[in-house]
């Protein structure tokens, strides 16, 4: 009889657990992918044959009275953090290596020939615009498009997998202009604190992308990422 109770009462365990999971891929179906936005401008105006990706931007600042920083190109604000090294970087390689695994449509500039082209239009247009710099980059390259990302917030985590006293929060947005008219047609942004499914029962696919981990900076990045380079056009 013992035997049998408890053979009924671990049945009826796993019944709810599947219906816990059943739920759970529910919600995650329902649900846009927290902290990430894509807008979109005339989809079918323009192709994209061949595209140059600029320097990543860091824009967090040294100073840690400054709580927000602003978007040189669309104005967006975001709140920031201080932090010292080299996101941007960072964030550009994970940004290459996704569009590269990704992209079987599109042509892209070699890095080193973009960022000469950048750094020397740049360096003598101070007064001008960015869309009329990256304009200018793009044209002398012959390309479709130019690629221009910047960082931010960059907060490391403080703590371990399974347990911190600060989770990682990281916040970037990534631009392309169209050339032939210097306008800016695509955006994707990543703006996130990663949060506990317990905190926030709507951010479930986060939580099993990173399988009830607390993720780094980077690997925060990195998901990012993922979700945005979705969105690119052109490379469906």
């Amino acid at each position: 009889m013992y035997i049998k109770r408890n053979s009924y009462n671990f049945v009826k365990y796993c019944s709810v657990l599947l219906t816990i999971a059943v739920v759970i891929l529910f919600l995650s179906g329902c649900f846009p992918r927290q902290g990430t936005k894509q807008t979109l401008q005339n989809e079918d105006a323009f192709v994209l044959r061949k595209i140059a990706i600029i320097p990543f931007q860091n824009l967090i600042p040294d100073d840690s009275s400054v709580t927000s920083v602003r978007c040189p190109i669309c104005g967006a604000f975001y709140s920031t953090s201080p932090y010292t090294g080299n996101p941007e970087k960072i964030i550009e390689m994970i940004f290459l290596k996704k569009f590269m695994i990704v992209n079987k449509k599109i042509d892209l500039v070699s890095v080193d020939r973009a960022r000469g082209a950048y750094t020397r239009i740049r360096a003598g247009s101070f007064k001008e615009k960015p869309n009329e710099v990256l304009k200018r980059v793009g044209e002398e390259l012959d390309v479709d498009g130019v690629v221009a990302g910047h960082v931010y917030r960059y907060r490391e985590r403080k703590g371990y997998e399974y347990g911190v006293e600060q989770p990682a929060s990281v916040a970037f947005d990534i631009h392309l202009l169209r050339v032939k008219d210097g306008k800016f047609v695509w955006k994707g942004v990543f703006d996130k604190t990663q949060t506990s499914l317990m905190e926030n029962v709507l951010d479930v696919v986060s939580f099993i992308k990173g399988h009830g981990k607390w993720l780094t900076a980077e690997q925060l990045a990195e998901a990012g990422i993922d979700n945005v380079v979705k969105t690119f056009p052109g490379l469906k």
